[in-house]
């Protein structure tokens, strides 16, 4: 009676970009969300939470290393990360603050190391010195109190031969960070986009529902009338029920109407007689409602006594696998699904999803003229 293959069966891909288009207002809403959290919650963070101005003060010193063989090379140098140890140590910040108390600036020691910074930009022998304060004044009396302090840590260290300033770090300068606000809402868009495409993919995926009537039949091998709009509606009904009789008209569930569908069948079927409707119709077919057998199992007796039973199913429900349990009972109860019924379809799905796409193909239109001629050429030829 049926197959079910809904375990293996494949995505249709039509269908699939045909509910994108419908909910794709879901993916610019993703995008634009994504955009104003990241991009937003970038621009708070680095602009407007941003602390008060800073002020930097730049200077660098030449350090000439001890020789250590007879080519001129030094082996004992101090790397980026031991500088940048020394200037944070007691005999660093105490010099510095030493420095600074004589010309009445008072600090803290946690304040000096947080301040000061070194670095090998270009050169080994080339030490840079930062310091970055709320005060442009501030930041010059700290970074002239590091240099001196280096220069007086070079002339007591073994492995140091000469020290020499290089650039006074005298001018302030404001410190000026790296906003990137639009590559932080771009990066937002491109992830609420994937992810609302993640999420939509696997929404249809994971949908059982019967949205078109070859999705039923590919699924349960039981042949379909149509929908309420199907112009093959009649002629199927005619032909699958060939057999005329008794036919029971039973829903898969409670909701669906079925008094409403059998009389609205028990029409279609009747109007190729040019009769009125009536329960009997074209062949002496009598079509009778039945209800819903998993609200009542014992009317599976009423459908094994009709000829012919047809099974009604609505559209986007949900319903995949309770249509499984129903014609799993019904197989238990010998009751034979003659054909199936789809109920408060979406039509125009339907029509977009067997329509010949965007751009229709054109047909070359050829004149009676044309054809005329063609004979003629033919004509001539013989």
């Amino acid at each position: 009676m049926w197959e079910c293959s809904f375990a293996n069966e494949p995505v249709d891909f039509k269908l699939l970009v045909l509910f994108f288009l419908r909910k794709i207002w879901i993916f610019a809403a993703a995008v634009l969300t994504g955009a104003l959290l990241v991009g937003g919650g970038y621009f708070v963070k680095n602009v407007v939470l941003v602390p008060e101005k800073e002020y930097q003060t730049v200077g660098e010193v030449y350090v000439d290393y001890v020789w250590e063989d007879a080519y001129g090379i030094s082996r004992s140098n101090l790397n980026e990360g031991e500088w940048k140890a020394l200037v944070k140590t007691d005999i660093f910040v105490d010099y510095i603050l030493e420095q600074l108390a004589g010309q009445g600036i008072l600090l803290e020691k946690s304040f000096i190391r947080e301040s000061v910074d070194a670095a090998l930009v270009s050169d080994s022998r080339i030490v840079t010195t930062m310091v970055v304060t709320d005060s442009p004044e501030l930041s010059a009396a700290i970074g002239s109190a590091l240099q001196e302090a280096l220069l007086f840590f070079g002339e007591d260290n073994s492995r140091i031969e000469r020290i020499r300033v290089l650039t006074e770090p005298v001018e302030s300068r404001i410190v000026v960070h790296d906003i990137r606000t639009l590559q932080a809402a771009v990066l937002g868009a491109v992830l609420g986009g994937l992810l609302s495409l993640a999420a939509m993919f696997w929404c249809f995926v994971v949908d059982d529902s019967i949205y078109i009537p070859a999705s039923f039949e590919r699924r349960y091998h039981i042949p379909m009338l149509g929908t309420a709009a199907s112009k093959d509606l009649t002629a199927n009904f005619h032909y699958l029920l060939r057999e005329g009789g008794s036919i029971a008209v039973t829903a898969v569930s409670k909701d669906i109407p079925v008094e409403e569908v059998t009389a609205f069948l028990q029409e279609k079927a009747a109007a190729t007689d040019g009769k009125t409707a009536d329960k009997e119709v074209k062949g002496g077919v009598l079509l009778r409602a039945c209800g819903c057998v998993e609200e009542e199992p014992k009317r599976a007796e009423e459908l094994r006594c009709a000829k012919s039973v047809i099974l009604v199913t609505a559209s986007g429900r949900r319903d995949g696998k309770r249509i499984e349990k129903v014609l799993a009972f019904l197989k238990k109860q010998d009751v034979t699904v003659s054909c199936a019924f789809l109920w408060d379809a979406d039509e125009k799905l339907i029509k977009r999803y067997y329509g010949c796409g965007i751009l229709p193909k054109k047909r070359a239109a050829h004149s009676a003229k044309d054809v005329s001629c063609g004979q003629d050429v033919q004509e001539v030829s013989r």
